[in-house]
């Protein structure tokens, strides 16, 4: 009498469909925002339903809180007079302001700008860097300044593709809209922008199809955005299969867009 024999399953490799499907479910699973139109206090800034309103405001927004030319004098990060709205980066605050959660920053900004006139304060500024190519995005806590060429086409590099409107909302994280207790030194530790991509960035881009950015470099350190490690020094990406584990760019088992 003869025993058959069993087949040993086969196992197949997953492909990169399931490998990102697998990622974002441990990144859901992990790590969770508090919502990208929750200030410091956990108050939720109104969003203005129609796209008149958000229009209207965005005008308003660009008369008050952009650094405009206003004589013949010329300082940094100025923007330029009388070609404003022929800029790319206005294009792109404008698209910006159209979404719920630009449209939603920007109210809250025109609500700040009355009350700091009252106690005449200095209000929020929008800055134009016209300077050397590929100087993206910074923020300070009163100010957010945007670069000709923002973005590039690059990927970031830990090999994320840019979505624009969430690295704008990133920087406005970096503002007193979204902070307490805090000074220009501290918006921009590895630790706070790991908070910035969790709380305001990846929400956006998740939205829209795009998969959460896992890292965070700067100079020779990169944050993981999941454990809140930092990679050893070379390491700017992760795993394809797991986004807490650090790998090398361009290594074999390493994420890739």
């Amino acid at each position: 009498m003869s025993t058959a024999m069993k087949e040993a399953p086969v196992k197949t490799k997953p492909n990169q469909s399931q490998l990102k499907l697998a990622r974002i479910v441990i990144y859901k699973k992990t790590t969770r925002g508090r919502g990208e139109t929750k200030g410091i206090n956990g108050e939720s800034f109104h969003i203005p339903e129609t796209l008149a309103s958000r229009q209207k405001n965005f005008k308003i927004f660009v008369k008050e809180n952009f650094f405009l030319k206003d004589d013949n004098s010329w300082e940094p990060f100025q923007w330029p007079a009388g070609v404003i709205n022929k800029l790319p980066v206005y294009q792109k605050l404008k698209f910006y302001s159209e979404t719920a959660y630009g449209a939603a920053m920007i109210y809250r900004v025109l609500a700040d700008n009355k009350k700091r006139r009252m106690l005449n304060l200095p209000l929020f500024k929008v800055m134009y860097d016209d300077g050397y190519p590929d100087q993206g995005a910074s923020a300070g806590l009163n100010s957010i300044k945007l670069a000709k060429d923002f973005p590039n086409s690059l990927p970031f590099p830990g090999g994320e593709r840019k979505y624009y409107p969430a690295i704008i909302h990133h920087e406005m994280g970096h503002t007193r809209f979204f902070r307490k207790n805090t000074t220009d030194k501290t918006i921009m530790t590895l630790l706070d922008e790991r908070q910035v991509v969790i709380h305001l960035e990846n929400p956006i881009r998740m939205r829209k199809g795009f998969e959460p950015r896992y890292t965070y470099k700067r100079g020779a350190r990169t944050i993981n955005i999941i454990t809140g490690d930092f990679h050893v020094t070379g390491f700017d990406t992760v795993s394809e299969s797991d986004p807490r584990i650090p790998m090398k760019v361009g290594a074999k088992g390493a994420y890739r867009k």
